[in-house]
């Protein structure tokens, strides 16, 4: 039975379309067209339509391989024995994707996924992360918009810094066009799948909080350094931020841990931190804390499931953004290094790109797996990994350049000249 190098799991999904569109166009690139890849979905009309859609790519899609499977039965194996590698693009990743990591590890698969949700890396952490080192299989977690950016820009940061890096502090803007605000027909930013995923975020809060504490207990004491104590609300470069509510943070924490154990480093202190325009977070997060304890009753989930549109303020379908809406769609991510010495360069990294959700998400899911599979050496050999563990020693970045998303590097002086 032959293996393909790739195949995507869920990939009749909103952002599975995205990753198969981008392999491809692998087919006129030199550098990935001998790559060999491979879709998966439960649905057998999906997957067709799927590849009449891909055709325009001038791609035979003959030679697809395609694999019907429910990833909750055993059918998953035959989706994971037939792949090098595979890209997780269901969802929730809370309620699926453990079945596809217990394959992984079975069949001796590497895997990686765009989940955003704490809970679900924790658990997959805990039930899998020896087994999978035992078994020489990379499970990476967390390659999509989250936590990719901040992940590689943590590693650019570290390597291009003189001395030790002490602390990290990120600010994530984005740029959003302002029909969203002012609403409108087509100001959908999100497709529903995610939303979908962020309730069952805000449910598991409480419980990643304590099972962090059980597996980690060391971590949960660590002293902060004073110079990046904030207040909630604090200004930077004229505009007023608060902690960026992705799970970057969480991420990079314990990607820290893993350095700390594995290669003797002392850890980087790191936050991130976001803003609004026209000082709506000073509306929506209150909204966002009510809705974080109501979401403890199921019958408030049960609603906020079934009627996204309306408590998502029209910023969430189940049709998604318009492509229009996706190209729109900014970000920039601004890491702002410094030592324990005050006296030295602070390096800032500025990452940006377009369509974070989806273009992007893909864009990092893609190459996250290329790089596994074309730098196998540069990467741990097994284990549940932080992208920032997995891809440390490796060339992702310079692929994530090539694609469409953007590095700048500056160095800083500590009068605050370039």
């Amino acid at each position: 039975m032959d293996k393909v190098d790739i195949i995507v799991i869920g990939a009749t999904g909103f952002t599975g379309k995205h990753v198969v569109q981008l392999l491809a166009a692998f087919k006129k690139h030199d550098t990935y067209k001998t790559i060999t890849w491979g879709i998966s979905g439960r649905s057998k009309e999906k997957v067709n339509n799927l590849l009449s859609e891909i055709e325009e790519y001038d791609v035979d899609v003959t030679k697809i391989l395609t694999i019907i499977s429910d990833v909750k039965d055993d059918s998953i194996c035959n989706v994971t024995k037939r792949a090098r590698i595979v890209i997780n693009c269901t969802g929730p990743n809370t309620l699926l994707s453990e079945y596809i990591v217990k394959a992984c590890v079975h069949t001796g698969t590497h895997y990686v996924d765009i989940s955003a949700e704490l809970y679900h890396m924790l658990n997959v952490y805990r039930a899998y992360h020896k087994r999978a080192e035992e078994a020489g299989v990379l499970i990476v977690p967390s390659c999509g918009f989250a936590s990719i950016p901040t992940s590689t820009g943590l590693i650019i940061l570290d390597r291009h810094f003189k001395g030790s890096l002490h602390t990290a502090e990120c600010y994530v803007e984005l740029h959003i066009p302002r029909e969203c605000y002012y609403g409108g027909r087509n100001k959908t930013l999100v497709h529903y799948g995610t939303w979908e995923a962020f309730v069952f975020e805000m449910t598991n809060m409480k419980k990643f909080k304590d099972l962090k504490k059980e597996t980690f207990p060391e971590a949960i004491n660590e002293s902060v350094p004073t110079e990046i104590k904030k207040s909630f609300f604090h200004k930077h470069e004229r505009k007023w931020w608060f902690p960026y509510p992705g799970p970057d943070y969480e991420v990079d924490s314990m990607a820290q841990i893993y350095f700390q154990e594995k290669k003797g480093k002392k850890p980087i202190h790191f936050r991130a931190y976001t803003t609004m325009p026209l000082l709506i977070h000073f509306l929506i997060i209150p909204l966002v804390f009510i809705a974080y304890f109501l979401c403890k009753l199921k019958c408030f989930r049960n609603l906020m499931w079934k009627h996204p549109g309306f408590f998502s303020f029209g910023l969430m379908s189940h049709k998604g953004p318009t492509e229009k809406l996706k190209n729109d769609l900014k970000y920039t991510f601004t890491l702002i290094g410094k030592g324990s010495d005050p006296t030295t360069k602070e390096h800032i990294v500025k990452i940006t790109g377009s369509d974070p959700a989806y273009k992007s998400t893909a864009t990092t899911a893609l190459f996250s797996a290329v790089t596994i599979l074309l730098e196998g050496s540069k990467t741990p050999k097994g284990g549940v990994l932080m992208p920032e563990c997995a891809f440390y020693e490796t060339d992702i970045v310079e692929r994530l350049k090539s694609n469409g998303i953007d590095y700048e590097i500056v160095d800083k002086l500590p009068n605050g000249k370039t």
